[in-house]
């Protein structure tokens, strides 16, 4: 009686056993996505906020919202003159730097020489003063008859004269001998770098002209002729929609069927019935947190008889048929693929069926990774049943619940 009664008790445990929910994708089936549709905004290929990389008034602004530009046309202005004065400066540093650099290269000249020594004497003299002013100060200190404040003073300038002198004998020494190779390095690092400051302010003046980026339309205009803008700051927006953009949301189930150059179809709100024609350019590699859908990309070439703008609601169909390459896109997620403790060699996947409601192992052969996932060569055939979510606790021949 006991016994029966436990093994009575264990059989009515594993009956009560809720039953494990899973997630499934269905792979190669053309028939999950082909005319299924997704909502999308239509956005230009290219737009940019426009901005100057320096600060200034402006002194030109040329055009309005709606304005047709291409690319190269002026946008817009500021002020040049202080640029190219700082432009003239730096280069006129230069230059002199470069005849110092030409001067120390082939030696001073004998005037030279001799206006090097007139200076050492000037600064010997000058040395001389300063340390009788200050031994004489240095009595007067003791007494009070000279303050601390003064007494300092005259040290500093007896500190300053000495600098002096060495910096004319120095100066001599070179006029006489010729630079030593550390000065003329110290002068060409000199040259190099008004090379460069003359350079930063060829490329500041440049800036003050700004140029269209590419052929497009101002859809937005943010300042004034003659108002000062800082560096940074919009000027206009440009929008090139000679090509336009759908960004749609396609659900993990059927991202695996979709790749770059698939054909489509699109019909906006504001235009009625009529389909415009495009393909699949860009796919997302990460699904959404929260609604694990993958972000799709498609482009339509703007027609000559209609205006696609920014901003319209669109609807995107995709219409793909038997003899499209995707027939043979078997692509699941990565997540689904998973390998035995013993053997990372060989890899299985999980497959659902739906007349037992029971999961069975099978080994598969991988190929290549994708952006939505991995390519299997061997192992599945179209409309196959993969489990994608719960696959760690699976048994074989488990029954399970799709969610």
């Amino acid at each position: 009686m006991v016994l029966t009664s436990l093994f009575g008790c264990s059989e009515a445990e594993r009956a009560a056993d809720p039953i494990r929910p899973v997630r499934v994708v269905k792979v190669g089936d053309l028939e999950a996505i082909t005319g299924r549709s997704f909502p999308g905004r239509a956005s230009a290929k290219n737009d940019v906020d426009l901005s100057f990389q320096v600060s200034g008034p402006l002194v030109e602004l040329p055009v309005d919202v709606g304005s047709v530009v291409s690319s190269g046309d002026t946008i817009a202005k500021i002020d040049s003159r202080d640029f190219d004065t700082a432009l003239r400066d730096t280069e006129a540093r230069l230059d002199k730097a470069k005849a110092n650099l030409l001067a120390m290269e082939r030696g001073a000249r004998p005037e030279e020489i001799n206006q090097l020594k007139l200076a050492l004497k000037q600064a010997e003299a000058s040395y001389e003063q300063a340390i009788a002013e200050h031994d004489r100060n240095a009595e007067l200190v003791k007494s009070g008859a000279v303050s601390q404040s003064q007494f300092d003073i005259t040290a500093a300038r007896r500190k300053r004269a000495a600098a002096e002198v060495d910096d004319a004998i120095e100066a001599l020494n070179i006029g006489m001998t010729g630079a030593r190779e550390e000065d003329l390095d110290a002068k060409r690092a000199e040259v190099r770098s008004l090379e460069a400051a003359v350079t930063d302010a060829k490329n500041r003046l440049d800036d003050t002209t700004l140029a269209a980026p590419f052929d497009g339309e101002i859809s937005v205009r943010y300042v004034d002729n003659f108002q000062r803008v800082e560096a940074k700051q919009a000027i206009v927006r440009i929008v090139d929609v000679s090509e336009i953009e759908i960004v749609v949301q396609v659900p993990e189930s059927v991202i695996g069927l979709l790749e770059k150059g698939i054909p489509v179809t699109c019909k906006f709100d504001a235009i009625g019935e009529r389909e415009f024609h495009g393909k699949v350019t860009k796919i997302g590699r990460e699904a959404s947190k929260t609604t694990r859908t993958y972000p799709v990309t498609v482009q339509i070439e703007q027609p000559d008889d209609a205006n696609v703008l920014p901003g319209m609601a669109a609807t995107v169909s995709i219409k793909t048929t038997g003899s499209d390459s995707t027939v043979n896109n078997l692509i699941i997620p990565l997540q689904a693929v998973f390998t035995e403790p013993a053997d990372d060699s060989q890899s299985f996947v999980w497959v659902f069926d739906d007349a037992t409601g029971k999961v069975s192992r099978r080994a598969v052969t991988l190929g290549e990774l994708t952006p939505v996932g991995v390519r299997v060569t061997e192992g599945l055939k179209v409309g196959d049943h993969v489990v994608t979510a719960g696959i760690n606790s699976l048994q074989e021949g488990q029954v399970v619940k799709l969610l």
